[in-house]
């Protein structure tokens, strides 16, 4: 029987929103300056809106929030994909902390305006995400460059329909987040993996050796990068990119880089976006982008993909015009504008905490036989290695997602599902108040050591019988 976690409400009355009054939008009786809502809205006291940034209250992200009725995938979908209706969902990554004040203040007022036509990203959009490069990396980023997509895996498979055809192979480092496999798939190219190794202390590398050896046997010139790594967390150095890119140019490859977890790396750490590298790499990379992992905004679908050379960007462009998308989310283009401008203190507080929830993981995995956690520089996902215990209690790998669900009552992504590599692990999202942390802990220790006791005690029966 499974701890029941109860989500305590966080709903307030509107009536106390703390959301700053909008411009007035009545039409005026004569002519003025600002002659329609629209005109209102992209006034001057809009500007010093977007740019307002609170005070971040470290305990807000132990709040525990109640998302279930929401048509949340998280909380509300175990039943329908086959798992336990009282499963602890720490699978898909989103994160259940609401997202910054800044955002979220943006949106109401948004909504207060009540006219939600056809919007597309303007000067002040521009400003916000070229701003956000250029602060937190360094990286001068053009406006000209960006397209914006409903998100970042259907950027992927755009690019690998623009820049691939079909049959031909495409490049992947597994473990690796499942869709890449996928969207290759799926649009009926070929997978080349390259596994990445793992050293004697547990840090992933890639092996550059085996990288060009399958660029030379596949002809693949299409590579999809995941920087920070997705699920094994490590951020890649400067000096690892820049060995990669001197592979890629020697073989004319181009560079998919999926940097949607790039804000998420843990403090002291900094995202090197690949295309920063230098202006040759740039000619070749097509870098997807979203605050959507690092603000939670997944469900408002925007993306923001950065294409420096203009046959590239047109190719890409020309592909995603094809499926008949043009405008996007006008409440996505307002929420990642206002945490590109408003969002700095609340997103750096958000990784002290991730970073506390990966200790605290660490220290409780000591008193639980068999699994540890990877070493990792980013991301809120946790890689488990769970080996040792599926040796101690004599389980194949692929028992591992059954004694997570119907031994421990969690929902984890197993690592099979992450291609070669994975067997044995599982993939853990720490983005979450602590108590709803522990009550998964708990429920982890509880599942090991009852599984591995029964193990011992069956093998124990066994040898009694063979002695006998």
């Amino acid at each position: 029987m499974h701890a029941h976690l109860t989500p305590v409400s966080t709903t307030r009355d509107s009536a106390d929103s703390t959301c700053p009054i909008r411009p007035n939008l009545q039409p005026p009786q004569t002519p003025t300056a600002v002659s329609s809502p629209a005109a209102a809205f992209t006034s001057a006291d809009r500007s010093a809106f977007f740019s307002t940034a609170p005070a971040v209250d470290p305990a807000s992200f132990d709040v525990v929030p109640d998302r279930r009725g929401t048509a949340s995938l998280k909380w509300d979908s175990a039943v329908k994909r086959g798992r336990p209706e009282d499963v602890l969902p720490l699978w898909v990554a989103d994160m259940d902390h609401t997202t910054a004040p800044a955002v979220t203040s943006a949106l109401l007022w948004r909504t207060r305006h009540g006219i939600f036509g056809y919007s597309e990203p303007d000067d002040a959009y521009h400003t916000a995400l070229t701003g956000w490069f250029s602060r937190r990396y360094g990286w001068q980023v053009e406006a000209a460059w960006n397209t914006v997509t409903p998100g970042v895996v259907p950027a992927l498979a755009l690019a690998v329909r623009a820049l691939t055809a079909p049959g031909e192979a495409v490049l992947i480092e597994e473990p690796v987040y499942y869709p890449f496999r996928e969207v290759v798939e799926d649009n009926g190219r070929t997978v080349a993996a390259v596994p990445l190794l793992r050293d004697a202390d547990g840090v992933y590398r890639r092996d550059l050796a085996a990288l060009e050896a399958t660029i030379e046997a596949t002809g693949a010139r299409l590579l999809l990068l995941c920087n920070p790594h997705n699920p094994v967390g490590r951020v890649w150095s400067r000096g690892e990119l820049a060995a990669l890119d001197e592979v890629a140019a020697r073989h004319g490859v181009v560079v998919v880089a999926d940097e949607i977890h790039a804000d998420l790396a843990l403090p002291g750490l900094t995202t090197t976006p690949f295309a920063s590298l230098s202006e040759a790499a740039a000619a070749r990379t097509i870098t997807c982008t979203s605050p959507s992992k690092s603000f939670n905004l997944a469900g408002l679908q925007v993306a923001n993909i950065l294409i420096a050379d203009a046959r590239l960007r047109e190719a890409f462009r020309r592909e995603l015009a094809a499926t008949g998308y043009s405008q996007p989310n006008v409440l996505g283009l307002t929420a990642c504008q206002a945490a590109y401008e408003g969002g700095d203190a609340w997103l750096d507080a958000l990784r002290e905490h991730i970073a506390a929830a990966r200790a605290h993981v660490k220290a409780r995995l000591e008193r639980i036989a068999g699994i540890e956690a990877a070493p990792c520089e980013g991301t809120y996902l946790l890689w488990l290695d769970c080996s040792g215990f599926l040796e101690a209690a004599g389980l194949d790998a692929s028992e591992l997602d059954e004694v997570m669900l119907n031994e421990a009552g969690l929902w984890l992504d197993d690592g099979r599902i992450f291609g070669a590599g994975g067997e044995g692990f599982t993939r853990i999202n720490v983005a979450c108040p602590r108590t709803t942390l522990d009550a998964a802990l708990d429920r982890l220790e509880a599942a090991v050591a009852a599984v591995t006791a029964r193990a011992a005690e069956q093998a124990g029966r066994r040898r009694v019988a063979l002695s006998a």
